[in-house]
């Protein structure tokens, strides 16, 4: 996802749309953006989960697998 954005900062770069001291910047901004909503599907994903034990549920899918569903889901 990062790098997805990253490159279509460098396109607009080399298009001429960004300037040359901002190009740093944008690339900051996109990896604390990218770090906050780590975090916040990391809480989520432990949220659900302690639901599900405190339920009585049984969780029988790998913690991988949780949180690729909480980011397609919030991304």
């Amino acid at each position: 996802m990062g790098k997805d954005r990253k490159r279509i900062i460098r396109k607009k770069y080399r298009q001429g749309l960004i300037p040359e001291g901002l190009l740093e910047e944008i690339h900051n901004d996109i990896e604390q953006y990218l770090e906050k909503k780590a975090e916040t599907n990391e809480k989520r994903i432990k949220e659900i989960i302690k639901t599900r034990l405190e339920l009585g549920l049984n969780i029988t899918f790998p913690e991988s697998y949780i949180k690729e569903r909480v980011s397609a889901i919030y991304a």
